[in-house]
């Protein structure tokens, strides 16, 4: 049989991820006897076959998705940056200790008295993965214009796009950004590992193209791609030329990603050992600890949301209940957070009002519980007999426990008289859809994350021109114009209060609440200094003593 003589090497490359490789042999229909023939030869990946690499020095980590499974910066969601961190640099990191800025590529960095002209100095002898030559400002100047390109599709994207008006690289280490409204906070809130803005090998992109670039990505990090298998697995290795190692010198030669969409999966992989590291739902946390595991916890990661489709000036859609205010604010009363917050997050947060929470925004005070007053708004809004609607929700990291969240506010809602029709999905296309104005007409659960300033928070939720705003008027752009020109701290951080009560008052979404992220780990991870600004950090984790 010919597929026989390919067998070695299909073992070799699904050795790491066997449990996933025999589940899509089976799905794609090949023969029970190739099925058994690889149960007989799985002994070659138990004994280390196909791999160099010894289990104590392998990190796997299961997510629940690999988002678009891009490999660019500017060509995906945020959500990829669990598997980009470690292969590109940032030109500053966020300290895990005291969230204060570090140097990274950019060894210091000053701003102009108008906020508008940003310059960083570069550290010297800087070098991308494979020989592709020292990072220089040709560098940071390309991956900044790739990131606001029209085509550009990254969460930060649509708003540095409206932002930055010229950048500069008067010479080899040293950057100058110019923009075109005041932002004190830019560096802070952009160029940090809080965001999405990797630096890319401008060399290396022009030599290969895009596609090649996409598939093969170069990097300055610790790790560079060894293989993947799309959607299923991907394999970084401690980049080749140690000596160039800069940032971290890894306790891990290799960090292995397995796609584990369900709960019950990624728990299983962590109890027998196929996995370290994976987001876990609360109500698999006794599980994970009684089975002599860890849990770690990320604080105040993320903000479970409902977002309402239509209620932008660009996708405006005044067909649909909550186009009235009345109306979201009842969505808002009728739902008890507390809980929710209990019963699904066990406690682990706080009720939200704000839907990040940033530094500055997590004590926006939320809705209290009042059902009576929700089918008072509703009557009052013309729907004394409530209405019907669709919600989507899906799993992402963080936020495996959106489709229960999804569950519990159909049920509150249903109690007021709002009839929901709940419609699981995936968050590649309701991403998709979302930022092409074919999701006016649905409400959908999602998560706000903790960005890296308060400001850069609300420009993505809150700005006209944003692709990710779900909200925005006069009101919130002219807000937001105000604060980015506003130099004084004390004034500027006045003005984004009152901007987050105004959300927060017009029921802009849905809120929640703030939460922590838990993470079940294997005995062989240790201290972990993730950011609350994103789970990120990887390449910092540290290698249990197990002696």
């Amino acid at each position: 049989m010919i597929l026989f003589r390919f067998l070695p090497l299909f073992l070799i490359q699904k050795c790491n991820s066997f449990s996933y490789g025999l589940k899509n042999i089976l799905m794609r229909g090949y023969s029970a006897v190739l099925v058994v023939a690889l149960l007989i030869l799985l002994s070659a990946c138990n004994n280390g076959g196909g791999s160099s690499i010894d289990d104590n020095d392998r990190l796997v980590v299961a997510m629940p998705t690999f988002g678009e499974f891009t490999f660019l910066p500017w060509n995906g969601s945020t959500g990829r940056k669990l598997y980009l961190d470690p292969i590109y640099s940032y030109l500053l990191y966020i300290d895990p200790e005291n969230g204060e800025l570090l140097p990274g590529i950019a060894q210091s960095w000053e701003v102009s008295e108008d906020g508008k002209t940003h310059t960083l100095h570069l550290r010297q002898g800087l070098q991308f993965q494979q020989g592709w030559g020292e990072i220089t400002s040709t560098d940071i100047q390309f991956s900044i214009e790739q990131m606001i390109a029209p085509e550009a599709i990254a969460g930060p994207s649509s708003v540095l796009r409206r932002t930055i008006q010229e950048v500069r690289a008067p010479d080899p280490y040293k950057v100058e950004i110019e923009l075109s409204i005041p932002d004190v906070d830019f560096i802070r809130g952009y160029l940090s590992n809080g965001q999405s803005l990797m630096i890319v090998s401008k060399s290396y992109f022009e030599a290969v193209g895009q596609e090649q670039a996409n598939n093969q990505p170069i990097g300055s990090g610790a790790y560079e791609i060894s293989e993947y298998d799309k959607d299923v697995s991907i394999t970084l290795r401690l980049r080749g030329d140690r000596e160039n190692l800069w940032r971290t010198s890894p306790d891990f030669q290799e960090i292995h990603f397995l796609a584990a969409p369900e709960e019950f999966t990624r728990v299983a992989m962590l109890k027998t050992g196929e996995a370290d590291l994976a987001p876990v739902n609360f109500d698999s946390i006794n599980v994970i600890e009684r089975s002599d595991l860890q849990v770690t916890f990320v604080p105040r990661n993320w903000t479970p949301v409902v977002r309402l489709g239509g209620l932008t000036e660009r996708y405006n859609n005044p067909e649909v209940p909550w186009s009235n205010q009345l109306v979201r604010l009842a969505m808002n009363y009728a739902i008890d957070k507390q809980v929710i917050i209990d019963s699904i997050f066990h406690g682990r947060g706080v009720v939200a009002g704000t839907d990040t929470p940033s530094r500055g925004l997590v004590n926006i005070e939320g809705f209290a519980y009042d059902p009576d007053k929700a089918k008072e708004l509703l009557r009052e809004a013309g729907y004394p007999q409530g209405f019907s609607m669709r919600l989507k929700t899906f799993t992402t990291s963080p936020g495996a426990e959106l489709p229960i969240v999804a569950q519990a506010v159909a049920l509150y809602w249903e109690a007021v008289g709002i009839n929901v029709s709940i419609e699981p999905t995936n968050w590649a296309g309701l991403r998709s859809a979302w930022i092409t104005g074919n999701a006016t007409d649905v409400a959908w659960t999602h998560r706000g994350f903790p960005f890296t300033t308060p400001l850069a928070g609300l420009q993505t939720s809150n700005y006209s021109d944003s692709l990710f705003s779900t909200f925005a008027d006069n009101i919130t752009d002219d807000y937001l114009d105000r604060i980015g020109e506003e130099l004084d701290p004390g004034q500027r951080q006045e003005l984004v209060m009152e901007l987050a009560n105004y959300l927060r008052d017009m029921g802009s979404i849905v809120f929640i609440g703030h939460i922590d992220e838990p993470y079940g780990a294997s005995k062989k991870v240790g201290h972990w200094p993730t950011i609350n600004e994103q789970t990120t950090n990887l390449d910092l984790i540290e290698r249990a003593n197990l002696d």
